[in-house]
């Protein structure tokens, strides 16, 4: 039923303009249509001056739906259907080049409509990937299988010096990848204590240090706290190697685990920290954070909010930044928080910093229902920002649904983002990026490209 009226609305369009055909209906109903033509002194010479090789046929162009008139003259009397017929049956015009042009527009657009909108979306593209594993992490199947943050500060030999981190146990890792090589290194990186559950959401860089945030959530089923994700750990590394810098005895040598993030929070995310994952009781849960202009981002996974301002509706994911020592993590430097707006269902689940902003991996919230996943770019304005919800530029939808592999994987999360190449185009910007998955062995790496559309 939708099909046929947008079908009858385009060929009014058409033959009203092509054909001076309008079409009136008695008010209330959708039949019943009447049919008059108004010919003007024009039209009528225009009949008259060429010779139709063939009999114009109505049949198409003119239905019980239409009838023909123009709008731009008054003064002639309406005129039924049966006395239209047999003007256009003795007009000596090239009729059926009217038609078959008349036919062509009709077609082009009604095919146009159902294009997808393309001016303000853009498309990932699927590079490559799930790539192969070259090397072992050396570590269970199910902390292999959990990788949840990746941060890749420095290249080497054409490849990227990242670390990861995994939502298992309290240890990292350090990879290299590139386009066509990813490999998996099993020198542990020990965030200690042994036994603890630092539930290692978040890695972030700068030209210094790797940063590594627990979620500061309690664990999920069952509801409970979990002291070991209330961490952040900042490790030093060499700029040259992009490898953390180690002591003669192979122990981290600069290791800082002083950090209490919470004393930068505003009041309401204050107090979601300790409370159950979900929108039942908005639970503290980080799963993203980006090194940005000195200072460090925080994406929250939960707690979200409607949005307010929005005619359209849609949830807010809240943003908070911290300095990058413990020094600066004081509660004189709290302030509130960002807020960006998503679509409903869904929050942050990585960022990764790029020129002028911040890249948002975006996809199910707390409640975890199945909204899908995307990514977003959030030209940062640390002033304007502050004063009223963000918009982001969309990137596209992110899927990896046919990722799965038959050995090892066990589902496809998308949960860590690192940036490879960043390159002008046109109006916006191109990026490269490797997407890592928990769920999938050593992450599944897939490398994308995404582009914002230009307007």
């Amino acid at each position: 039923m939708v099909v046929l009226e947008v079908t009858r609305a385009l060929r009014r369009i058409i033959l009203g303009r092509f054909f001076f055909i309008d079409i009136q209906r008695p008010p209330g109903t959708g039949v019943g249509e009447t049919h008059s033509f108004h010919p003007t002194p024009s039209q009528i010479t225009a009949f008259r001056l060429q010779s139709a090789k063939k009999q114009f046929t109505l049949e198409m162009a003119i239905t019980r739906h239409f009838f023909l008139k123009n709008k731009h003259f008054e003064g002639f009397q309406a005129l039924p259907l049966r006395d239209i017929v047999p003007h256009f049956q003795k007009a000596k015009i090239g009729a059926r080049t009217m038609f078959r042009f008349s036919m062509f527009l009709f077609v082009a657009m009604l095919g146009a409509s159902w294009l997808p909108a393309s001016s303000s979306r853009a498309e990932i593209k699927i590079i490559v990937g799930p790539m192969p594993t070259n090397g072992d992490f050396d570590l269970e199947k199910k902390t292999r299988r959990s990788l949840s943050g990746v941060a890749c500060p420095v290249v080497v030999d054409g490849k990227h010096i990242c670390l990861v981190a995994f939502d298992e146990g309290a240890e990292a890792r350090t990879i290299a990848i590139n386009e066509t090589e990813y490999e998996a290194r099993k020198k542990s990186i020990d965030l200690g204590p042994d036994d603890s559950e630092m539930d290692a959401e978040a890695v972030a860089a700068d030209g210094a240090y790797y940063y590594v945030s627990g979620s500061h959530a309690d664990k999920r089923d069952p509801c409970e706290l979990n002291e070991g994700s209330h961490r952040l750990v900042r490790i030093a590394y060499d700029p040259a190697t992009g490898l953390p810098i180690r002591k003669s005895d192979g122990k981290l040598q600069d290791v800082e685990d002083g950090f209490d993030i919470t004393k930068v929070l505003n009041d309401d995310l204050k107090g979601s920290v300790g409370k159950c994952l979900g929108s039942d009781e908005g639970g503290f849960d980080i799963e993203g954070m980006a090194a940005y202009d000195g200072r460090l981002y925080f994406g929250l996974r939960g707690p979200t909010a409607p949005d307010k301002t929005a005619a359209a509706g849609g949830s807010i994911a809240y943003v908070f930044e911290a300095g990058t020592s413990p020094s600066l993590v004081t509660q004189d430097n709290a302030r509130d928080p960002f807020r960006i707006r998503v679509a409903n269902g869904k929050a942050i689940r990585d960022m990764a910093s790029v020129d002028g902003g911040i890249l948002l991996l975006l996809g199910p919230d707390d409640d975890n229902r199945d909204v899908g996943w995307s990514i977003a770019l959030w030209k940062v304005d640390e002033e304007a920002d502050r004063k009223a919800p963000v918009n982001t530029i969309d990137l596209g939808p992110l899927d990896l649904s046919n990722a799965k592999r038959v050995q090892c994987d066990k589902e496809v999360k998308p949960e860590g983002m690192a940036v490879l190449t960043s390159d002008s185009e046109g109006s916006g910007k191109g990026y490269r990026l490797a997407i890592f998955s928990d769920g999938m062995c050593d992450g599944g790496p897939m490398i994308v490209d995404a582009m914002p559309t230009a307007p």
